[in-house]
């Protein structure tokens, strides 16, 4: 995925070298070059976090593009309540759910998953293997409730702790806990269904 460059500041000499925490704590008081640069690093994980999500590229570029152009336009202070790591995957798990609320949930194409893992590494019958199964995974992620597959989403997939996946989603270390127990039985059996 990526940001329009035209929308960036030109001015980057030496930035490329600071650390996250840095820009973050410039970008608070309406840096916009180190906003920009905080854009540039982190659209990947934007487009990464919505594709999860919703399983259609196309529709995870607008969404990641949607909460990045956002970004680029806040003002002084606009991090202030809560971190940015978890502000990114609240900002893009709220525009998605906005979007969810609008239109029935997305078809995901195993085609197009496929395509995005190949690598070439395995051999020819083994990787369509691989990639047959990881496609029914991702399609049986797809077809849990949005606040299951983001909650699997962040930890499995983002590797967040139950802690950092609570905060993103509002809620509890507990409620967490609830919504990946039900996904991973939601799962089990879907994936146990498939196989018969």
């Amino acid at each position: 995925m990526s940001l329009d460059q035209t929308h960036l500041p030109a001015q980057r000499q030496g930035e490329a070298g600071i650390d996250d925490a840095a820009l973050i704590e410039r970008s608070r008081t309406g840096d916009v070059a180190a906003i920009a640069l905080l854009v540039e690093r982190h659209a990947d994980t934007a487009f990464r976090i919505a594709y999860r999500l919703v399983g259609h590229k196309a529709q995870a570029e607008d969404i990641a593009q949607d909460v990045l152009m956002r970004m680029l336009s806040y003002h002084e202070g606009w991090l202030s309540k809560t971190s940015f790591h978890v502000w990114l995957r609240r900002a893009v798990f709220n525009r998605t759910v906005d979007i969810h609320r609008k239109q029935r949930p997305w078809a995901f194409s195993p085609l197009e998953a496929a395509a995005d893992h190949a690598d070439g590494a395995l051999p020819q019958d083994a990787a369509m293997a691989a990639s047959e199964s990881e496609g029914r995974v991702a399609a049986a992620v797809l077809a849990l409730p949005l606040r299951q597959r983001m909650a699997v989403t962040l930890c499995f997939y983002e590797q967040m702790t139950l802690a950092e996946a609570g905060e993103v989603l509002k809620t509890s270390v507990g409620a967490v806990e609830s919504l990946l127990h039900r996904a991973k039985a939601t799962l089990k059996q879907e994936l146990q269904t498939a196989e018969e």
